[in-house]
């Protein structure tokens, strides 16, 4: 699925009356129709409708809904929060139409919030149908009270976008409808598949405008979403005749006195995702404890800021570098960061404590383009000088920013954000069951391993990485719930999720 920018859609709508001459009264009621069709296939058993609606284009949609319910024998009413004389247009024609059919319409100003109350509980399900996708801002007046008293309420129904979701960045103003459905015209806005604003989405459908989108929409999308399909086409074959140093040499540096089993636990999601070889550049203790916990991997100790030239000697083999889980902030990551990023000459991603470092040594560190950075909201916040709240309300800026700024970045947390700058992915999977420790160095393994060994560019890596991770915690948290499991857990269900993609993907193309 595409995710499109509002100004482009409001392009496209634009391009369909003026450059194909399809009246916006045509597209209204094709909007409307096919709303109505899919809510009345969500909900067979409703009779009762209420349409709660605005001034603009979006009651409009609604008014045109409640025809075509009137039609098919349900009982639709309407609730407009604005004055009808301030309604205009072609929403003004079919709500005048929609009176004329005598389809019941109250004005939400002459109601008391209890008259409100028992208009919306009176009825099956409720369309919001009161602010469009160019709303901005925490919604006002009549509006406001509408959203606030149907807050909590299910069955709700919202056109376009859930009122008081801003569409272009998710952000959510307060009060906000939570949908249980959403029907979006034409195509998909980023604001409903980016946090917080997908949260109340609900189910997200598309109403096509009886004109092909590709034959109007001008512009690229902004996102996409990035599925099984397109990890499974990522992946490399396994031939016969293949050896270790065919499945990718990855090196990772990270360790510290109090932080001993972030790098470990890297080590083992690259090798559950079939790393060939994976070396570990940590402190002494934690190379002894690490053997034991992982034999499958190659230590290599690494105590002093002077020793850090050591690592030469893995140059010329390892074909991706991971730098910073539990790296600590003394002098010796200081040293590491500085070494590797400057004179390393493989891709580099760059995690935990390394972040930290970015943001220390921005003017001290030279320009380079094959990194691939691991934050989530509060080391964005870090390395753009703003706040973890920030970056949480306006997601897709944020990961476009330190993009263009450092390198490809995965944005983690619910419906992760992967950006190098040009392209942007949103991951459809993942919880809260992956809100654990040692989560995200399990998926630091994980990248590291399918850039090393697959040939995947930054963004195929780390997307792929991430829904790999996400689909691991989606399995466990079915079987298991998402309390009480460990990030060791994630990263030993690995190779069960890419035989199952793999299997998935040989039957597609037979």
């Amino acid at each position: 699925m595409k995710f499109y920018d509002v100004s482009s859609v409001r392009q496209a709508d634009e391009n369909a009356i003026k450059k194909l001459g399809i009246p916006g009264v045509v597209l209204m009621e094709n909007a409307g129709r096919e709303a109505s069709r899919i809510v009345v296939e969500k909900y067979p058993y409703a009779q009762k409708i209420c349409i709660v609606a605005g001034s603009g284009n979006k009651g409009g949609d609604g008014y045109v809904m409640a025809r075509h319910f009137k039609e098919r024998g349900l009982d639709p009413l309407i609730v407009l929060t604005s004055p009808k004389e301030k309604i205009h247009g072609d929403a003004r024609i079919n709500l005048d139409i929609a009176e004329r059919l005598c389809i019941p319409i109250y004005f939400s100003s002459e109601c008391s919030d209890e008259d409100l109350r028992i208009l919306f509980r009176s009825n099956d399900i409720v369309v919001d149908c009161l602010l469009g996708t160019g709303s901005i801002g925490a919604p006002r007046g009549e509006v406001e009270r509408a959203i606030r008293l149907l807050q909590g309420r299910r069955g709700i129904v919202s056109i376009d976008i859930p009122s008081g979701v801003n569409g272009v960045t998710g952000e959510i103003y307060e009060p906000c409808i939570d949908a249980e459905i959403t029907i979006t015209m034409l195509a998909p806005k980023t604001g409903l598949v980016v946090m917080p604003g997908s949260e109340k989405v609900g189910e997200l459908y598309v109403a096509h405008l009886g004109v092909s989108p590709e034959a109007i929409l001008d512009d690229k999308p902004r996102a996409f979403l990035w599925d099984e399909k397109n990890t499974a086409a990522y992946l490399s074959p396994r031939p016969l005749g293949l050896h270790k140093g065919g499945r990718g040499t990855l090196l990772i540096v990270g360790g510290s006195y109090l932080y001993r089993g972030a790098p470990l636990l890297s080590a083992l999601g690259a090798l559950r995702s079939g790393c060939g070889v994976v070396i570990v550049a940590a402190p002494t203790e934690v190379c002894e404890s690490g053997s034991s916990f992982l034999p499958e991997a190659v230590f290599h100790p690494l105590d002093n800021p002077e020793e850090v030239e050591s690592l030469l000697s893995w140059e010329n083999r390892a074909t991706m570098t991971v730098v910073g889980p539990g790296l600590g902030r003394g002098e010796r990551g200081r040293r590491l960061m500085d070494f590797l990023w400057n004179q390393w000459a493989h891709p580099l991603l760059i995690d935990g404590d390394g972040l930290y470092w970015l943001s220390e040594m921005k003017g001290c560190l030279r320009k380079r383009r094959d990194v691939i950075l691991t934050p989530h909201e509060g080391e964005a916040a870090t390395l753009l000088g703003t706040s973890a709240q920030t970056i949480a309300s306006s997601r897709l800026a944020a990961a476009r920013d330190i993009a263009m700024e450092w390198g490809a970045v995965v944005l983690k947390g619910y419906r992760s954000i992967i950006d190098n700058g040009a392209e942007t992915a949103i991951i459809s999977r993942g919880g809260p069951e992956l809100s654990i420790p040692g989560s995200g160095d399990v998926l630091t393994g994980i990248i590291g391993c399918l850039v090393a060994g697959n040939h995947f560019s930054l963004l195929e890596g780390a997307a792929s990485g991430a829904w790999i991770h996400g689909q691991a915690g989606s399995c466990l948290s079915c079987q298991r719930g998402v309390d009480g499991l460990l990030a060791r857990d994630v990263a030993n269900y690995i190779p069960t999720v890419l035989a199952e993609l793999r299997g998935n993907h040989e039957k597609a193309k037979s």
